[in-house]
């Protein structure tokens, strides 16, 4: 789903999806992993976002389906043929899931993808890491609600 981070830029891609160049403008481990605990959690859709520089990439990770939105960041009204629309059948537990495996599978790189103010990086890899096992525990516990013959409200 993510590529290894390089050069301040990770590739974003779902299954059925286009391949999207994220940048390091948004904290994407760090950011990204808090909404899908908080989604977990409260077994609610969410939503996580980057920039491709210059336009906004926005992914809402329903029940069943993640929805891929692009559009300009400006702020004036955006016609229909401004705006990407995607769609994958990814449901959220392999979203969560991909995205565990992805950030944990380059710790280092995605600790360090954003650094604006000097930040201790060993400090925000232990957090990171930590958020990465909470998300764990939860994709484990969540597991059988995303098994046959259940749905959501």
């Amino acid at each position: 789903m993510l590529t290894k981070p390089m050069h301040g830029w990770s590739d974003f891609q779902l299954a059925g999806t286009s391949v999207y160049g994220l940048s390091y403008l948004d904290d994407i481990a760090i950011e990204w992993v808090t909404q899908a605990i908080h989604g977990l959690e409260t077994m609610l859709p969410f939503c996580v976002k980057g920039f491709l520089e210059p336009n906004r990439f926005l992914c809402t990770v329903s029940y069943w389906n993640c929805h891929i939105i692009c559009e300009d960041d400006e702020r004036y009204p955006l016609n229909k043929k401004d705006v990407i629309n995607e769609l994958s059948h990814t449901n959220m537990l392999q979203f969560c899931q991909a995205l565990y495996d992805d950030i944990s599978q380059n710790l280092d790189e995605w600790a360090a993808f954003v650094d604006y103010d000097n930040e201790d990086m060993v400090k925000k890899k232990a957090m990171l890491a930590e958020k990465l096992m909470i998300l764990k525990r939860l994709i484990s516990e969540r597991e059988e609600w995303f098994g046959n013959n259940r749905c959501f409200l």
